[in-house]
């Protein structure tokens, strides 16, 4: 097998297949960021266009996340209780590393507290702390982080935005989820302290994409089976073809009787 493959003939062809399934591959996983991308617009589209909601009206204090409830738009009245601010270390925005600025906003007709992510800063210095008027704040929803073990982390800082820790040490009712605020009316926060953009919570994938991705990959599959077949059937021949000249070569060797 490796001396049919050895021949001039198949090293072109094998040159030839692995530029073909190099190609196919990448056309594929092309087609499937399409894919993915197409489903993230739709569902960034989606969420854009849904009003916002009042908190209270999709979130019960202690009660359980709402199935859609992920990038829904939702306002809360109230005030921030600036005494229970934290900043969460080591996040990224515009490929900048800081810190996020989380304050909780007492809602007005609950009394329960919501994690609110009022933003982002580069120094821990910068992250102003708001007053205690009403303020309505607009956001996008989303399920608390899972808990990040962080020993030694500065006092006022925690490692992730974990709802659980925090309802076993604030006082009163909180809501099972934190927004990202998104708008504030009046503007409370300060200009340091840049707004984090939501995130988007996926979306049905583009299935004609993700077809076209599967597409060529199995032409890349047929090119590899293609040419093991075509390899194959000529290893054959060569066998069957030297069998043939080595039977030739002793039938003329052989001393012949009369």
């Amino acid at each position: 097998m490796w001396r049919t493959l050895g021949r001039p003939r198949w090293l072109l062809l094998l040159a030839v297949l692995v530029a073909v399934v190099i190609a196919f591959t990448r056309l594929g996983l092309w087609q499937l960021s399409v894919a993915q991308d197409d489903a993230v617009e739709q569902a960034q589209a989606e969420q854009a266009a849904r009003p916002a909601e009042p908190v209270e009206e999709v979130l019960a204090p202690h009660g359980g996340f709402p199935e859609d409830g992920r990038g829904r738009s939702v306002l809360a009245v109230g005030a921030y209780d600036p005494a229970r601010q934290f900043l969460v270390p080591d996040r990224v925005l515009a490929g900048e590393s800081g810190y996020w600025v989380v304050t909780p906003v007492v809602v007005a007709s609950t009394g329960a507290r919501l994690p609110v992510v009022r933003g982002f800063v580069g120094d821990p210095a910068l992250a102003d702390s708001p007053g205690e008027e009403q303020v309505t704040v607009t956001g996008t929803l989303a399920l608390g982080e899972s808990p990040v073990s962080a020993p030694g982390l500065p006092e006022g800082q925690r490692g992730s935005v974990d709802l659980a820790l925090l309802a076993n040490q604030w006082p009163g009712e909180l809501y099972n989820g934190f927004v990202f605020a998104t708008g504030e009316q009046p503007r409370v926060t300060g200009p340091a302290v840049t707004p984090v953009p939501p995130p988007s919570f996926g979306g049905e994938v583009d299935w004609r994409n993700l077809g076209y991705a599967l597409q060529w990959w199995v032409f890349a599959g047929f090119a590899v089976f293609m040419f093991w077949r075509l390899l194959v059937e000529d290893h054959r021949a060569d066998r069957v073809s030297e069998r043939h000249t080595l039977e030739t070569a002793h039938e003329r060797t052989e001393p012949h009787h009369v």
